[in-house]
């Protein structure tokens, strides 16, 4: 009786909460949403058009200070994107857009072969290639085999 009582009271503090910053909820996502499209857009305009070959060269940042706070950086960069995309699932093609930049900017051990299975995906291959296309950058290139 104790738990469903602190839960009940929870959810009424939480209710009330959200009832008093509606406003400000709605502005936050919609700016969210509207950063999260300019983003992916740009990411997948100016990613390598050779990202997603099994050979492709990277070349790696020679500080290891400088290393280690961009790893930091871009991994949490990568688990916010991954989440926003998740929420946005229901919007055709853009949540698994956001989920797929997250995954390419991340350090997560499979995440090659993931975000390879993903870009093959028909929908997603050919929403990133007309992202490209509008700004005028090479179409991405995969390999023919799915590993």
């Amino acid at each position: 009786m104790l738990i469903t009582d602190t839960l009940e009271n929870y959810s009424l503090i939480l209710f009330e909460w959200l009832k008093a910053h509606v406003v400000a909820l709605g502005v936050a996502s919609g700016v969210s949403f509207i950063v999260s499209i300019l983003f992916c857009t740009l990411s997948i305009a100016y990613l390598p058009s050779d990202y997603f070959l099994l050979k492709r060269q990277v070349n790696p940042v020679k500080y290891p200070v400088l290393h280690l706070a961009l790893k930091v950086l871009k991994n949490l960069l990568a688990v916010v994107l991954i989440v926003v995309g998740f929420i946005q699932i229901p919007l055709p093609g853009q949540g698994v857009l956001t989920m797929l930049i997250g995954i390419v900017i991340s350090d997560i051990p499979g995440k090659r072969r993931l975000e390879r299975r993903i870009i093959r995906l028909p929908s997603v291959l050919s929403t990133a290639n007309g992202i490209r296309s509008r700004f005028r950058r090479p179409l991405l290139v995969l390999d023919e085999s799915l590993e």
